[in-house]
């Protein structure tokens, strides 16, 4: 119910564009992944294309939540044509090519509604991962496909990290320049969502205080 609750404040999958954020809190230990997770799920049931998630800052944290997802969405056991799997960490043509294949499904109205497949997306919070990423996506039409962006620790790296410092500085809107004065993994993150004509971001976090 708190899953199904958090995908109602997201944006309309039905709608052709949107650019919402959303903050989910949730205590330590208190099930962040699994309601992730969920929503994952539920994305995928109400006509999410692409489910992005950011999931952490190492690589063992990419691949827990990986095989976190695969475990519990059973994605290495079910026949059905729900998913592809999971790209991880994509970097190039196959993967690109992978995507393109799926949307176009979406986008052919003979192709069978129950055979059309989402796609997860695991990506290390990392410069370099993230600009494949944005790489990737650079090169598709992405025009009316709903994508949902779960940022997994939102509190760590997704803020613009330089913001104090142009503060001090008293950067203003004349002078301010994204290379200078955006950090680096804010300004992929930035990037990423100015790809996306219809996403929702969804960063999930134990201290909210950080973020806000």
């Amino acid at each position: 119910n708190e899953s199904k609750e958090i995908l109602s404040l997201c944006g309309n999958p039905k709608n052709p564009e949107n650019d919402d954020t959303g903050l989910v809190f949730g205590y330590v230990q208190s099930g962040k992944t699994m309601s992730f997770t969920t929503v994952t799920a539920l994305a995928r049931d109400n006509g999410y294309q692409i489910i992005i998630v950011i999931a952490g800052i190492s690589t063992n944290l990419v691949n827990q939540s990986t095989d976190r997802l695969m475990k519990d969405l059973r994605l290495d056991s079910r026949y059905d044509r729900k998913w592809i799997g999971v790209l991880k960490n994509p970097t190039g043509d196959s993967e690109r090519e992978t995507i393109s294949t799926v949307l176009r499904e979406w986008r052919n109205p003979t192709f069978p509604k129950d055979e059309r497949r989402s796609i997860l997306i695991t990506v290390m919070k990392n410069t370099k991962h993230l600009q494949n990423l944005v790489e990737i996506f650079e090169r598709l039409d992405l025009s009316n496909v709903p994508v949902l962006i779960i940022d997994d620790e939102g509190d760590q790296a997704s803020l613009n990290t330089r913001a104090r410092r142009n503060a001090l500085d008293d950067v203003t809107d004349d002078i301010f320049d994204p290379q200078i004065h955006l950090s680096t993994i804010h300004r992929r993150l930035e990037t990423l969502r100015s790809l996306l004509p219809h996403h929702t971001f969804l960063q999930y976090t134990a201290t909210p205080q950080a973020t806000l």
